[in-house]
């Protein structure tokens, strides 16, 4: 990244959404896409609803720009936060057959820049049943990788401060995602990665 394109960090809000508004309407020039990106993740809460915004207006327009909402789109998922998911949760209220599929990304990106698991919980947070739904799909298939099943541990150490007890687990917003809330082999080793990473930290 560009050191100047870290600029605009420095600039007022104002400003920020002055900058958003005109890369939007200008139709993301490439020569600016330095500084939206890094505009994008590092000030979410500004950009992800001028973005969303900007992208219900356009489906509401006769001939729509499928570009801009394609463009657009890719650029709520490739923030990978709880904003992104907000977001998405607007969107799929017009069309959750076409912005669905965001919830996914998001995730998938939420792993460059933190605990995608984090994001999970804190996606669960806004209560949205077609999100949580999709949520809870990639979480089942990425439960399948060994390394997520340690993030997914290492996620609930952050969460609870220590290796989740019974009730923690009973009332796990994740595992009460879970098919059949999850069972007794994965709870097992959960908590057993946990246990490891915990043992870990405290040895720092």
């Amino acid at each position: 990244m560009p050191e100047d394109a870290k600029l605009i960090l420095q600039q007022s809000e104002a400003d920020q959404r002055h900058f958003v508004d005109s890369y939007l309407d200008a139709g993301f020039p490439e020569n600016e896409g330095d500084r939206f990106s890094f505009l994008l993740v590092n000030r979410s809460s500004l950009v992800l609803p001028i973005l969303e915004l900007k992208i219900e207006q356009e489906l509401k327009q006769e001939g729509h720009a499928e570009r801009l909402i394609e463009l657009g789109s890719a650029m709520i998922s490739y923030a990978g936060n709880v904003e992104s998911l907000r977001a998405i949760s607007n969107l799929m209220r017009i069309d959750e057959t076409r912005f669905g599929r965001l919830v996914g990304r998001t995730l998938d990106n939420a792993g460059i820049g933190e605990n995608p698991f984090s994001v999970v919980y804190r996606g669960l947070e806004i209560g949205d049943e077609a999100v949580s739904r999709r949520i809870a799909a990639w979480v089942e298939s990425a439960l399948a990788s060994n390394t997520m099943q340690r993030t997914w541990a290492e996620a609930m150490l952050d969460r609870y401060g220590t290796v989740p007890g019974d009730s923690e687990w009973a009332t796990d917003p994740i595992v009460s995602q879970l098919k059949a809330r999850a069972s007794r082999e994965v709870r097992q080793r959960i908590l057993r990665l946990a246990a490891e990473v915990q043992k870990g930290r405290e040895r720092r």
